[in-house]
């Protein structure tokens, strides 16, 4: 399954949270498969996490 383009968000303001409720789904770098697909669709945040497990990059979908 090919990663598809994804709508890269500020990390500090994911990990900050704002106060908000968000569900969060971790991921390393370059990998995508049918379970982050359907957790990118349906509105949760995803971490992108280096080789040593820190966070790099926040990807969510926007909403339409």
């Amino acid at each position: 399954m090919k990663r598809p383009e994804l709508n890269e968000i500020v990390l500090n303001e994911t990990i900050l949270g704002g106060g908000k409720p968000a569900l969060n789904v971790t991921m390393s770098v370059g990998q995508w498969d049918e379970l982050l697909q359907a957790a990118y669709d349906s509105g949760a945040i995803l971490i992108e996490l280096d080789r040593n497990e820190r966070p790099i990059r926040a990807f969510r979908r926007v909403p339409s």
